[in-house]
């Protein structure tokens, strides 16, 4: 929503805050509220779960894993945002004026705008403001950042995984989040209007799209030279390892982005029907969710695009394993204990990667 400061004095006459407060029933706004938060609770523990995944079962390069593993677990900044604005709603935190009418994400018409006179009042609901677009644009700009860092990857394919290149990972965070910050503020400040907020993630996500596809087809074509016996060029060890890394890493960023392009596209047309007035503003509820409950879609695709996490992933759900297991017959012979198969994919994940080391020497 907008929020315009009428105070003659200020010098920032105008906020704009990716949250929605609803001119709702206080039982209506508390009954949403307490579904909302079984769904969050729902969903960290799906976060907690995937990044636990995703760095004890080591599939990918050092700089992938610390690149990849934010745009998981910078979701509970998400959360705390929201719950702030929670807050708000159920008037926990008071403020100067009524929530009389629902507030459009994006307005030029001061009728449809929140007036108030100061800021007072509003500091966390402005910092929740922050928040939110700090995480989705650190999510938008990291599936670039993945993407260069894959490939670098390609380009330095003979000894990219001999050393850890830290240093290029450091140097991508730093440039991430220093756009991430930069747009973030540019955007609560009303520095920017909603075509360049929209241009902004659909650069960045058909860039790294690119990319992936991109780097992917070298990737593949190199793998075929490799399988190819008649094929004059000798591929070490390290570097078959490297390709196949690649391609692994370019199919769970393709997913990823997909993943996020769906979410966003969802927001989008829910928002679009909002400004055009053809739904009502209830539904803004579902374009909220489709942002904060990101982890049902994202992580569940994550995790499942490798097999060594599927499993792990499914069997951190008891509830739906026993589900599955009265629907479905069970090969006792091939079950075994979960610290069992735990143990066995950390020992041969360390093999794995030493064997990758030693080839080296």
């Amino acid at each position: 929503m907008i929020i315009k400061n009428v105070d003659p004095s200020t010098s920032i006459p105008y906020l704009w805050l990716p949250v929605f407060l609803y001119p709702e029933p206080t039982i209506m706004s508390q009954t949403i509220v307490v579904i909302e938060l079984i769904l969050y609770i729902i969903c960290f523990y799906i976060v907690v779960v995937s990044l636990k995944i995703f760095v004890q079962v080591r599939m990918f390069h050092l700089n992938f894993i610390i690149l990849a593993a934010p745009i998981f677990g910078i979701w509970c900044e998400l959360i705390i945002g929201k719950l702030i604005t929670m807050a708000y709603q159920l008037k926990i935190f008071s403020v100067r004026f009524e929530i009389n009418q629902f507030y459009v994400l994006w307005t030029d018409d001061p009728d449809k705008m929140l007036i108030v006179d100061s800021f007072k009042g509003l500091e966390l609901l402005i910092i929740a403001g922050f928040m939110e677009y700090h995480y989705m644009f650190s999510v938008v700009f990291g599936a670039v950042a993945v993407a260069i860092e894959r490939i670098c990857a390609s380009v330095l394919i003979d000894n990219y995984e001999s050393t850890n290149k830290i240093f290029i990972t450091i140097l991508l965070t730093i440039v991430l989040q220093i756009l991430a910050i930069l747009v973030s503020c540019l955007a609560l400040f009303h520095k920017l209007d909603i075509i360049t907020i929209n241009a902004t993630w659909i650069v960045s996500c058909i860039f790294s799209s690119i990319m992936f596809l991109l780097v992917e087809r070298i990737n593949e074509k190199w793998r075929a030279e490799m399988e190819n016996p008649h094929w004059k060029r000798v591929y070490t060890i390290s570097q078959r390892f490297q390709v196949k890394e690649n391609i692994r890493a370019l199919d769970l960023g393709k997913r990823l982005i997909f993943s996020e392009i769906g979410t966003i596209s969802i927001i989008g047309l829910v928002i679009a029907a909002l400004l055009l007035e053809l739904v009502p503003p209830s539904l803004c509820h579902i374009a909220e969710n489709a942002l904060f409950l990101n982890p049902f879609g994202i992580c569940t695709v994550a995790m499942f695009s490798i097999p060594a996490w599927k499993k792990r992933y499914k069997n951190s759900f008891p509830a739906c394993c026993r589900l599955r297991s009265r629907n479905a017959r069970v090969d006792v012979a091939s079950m075994e204990p979960m610290e069992e198969f735990n143990k066995r994919i950390s020992i041969e994940t360390d093999m794995y990667f030493n064997q990758l080391n030693e080839s080296w020497i």
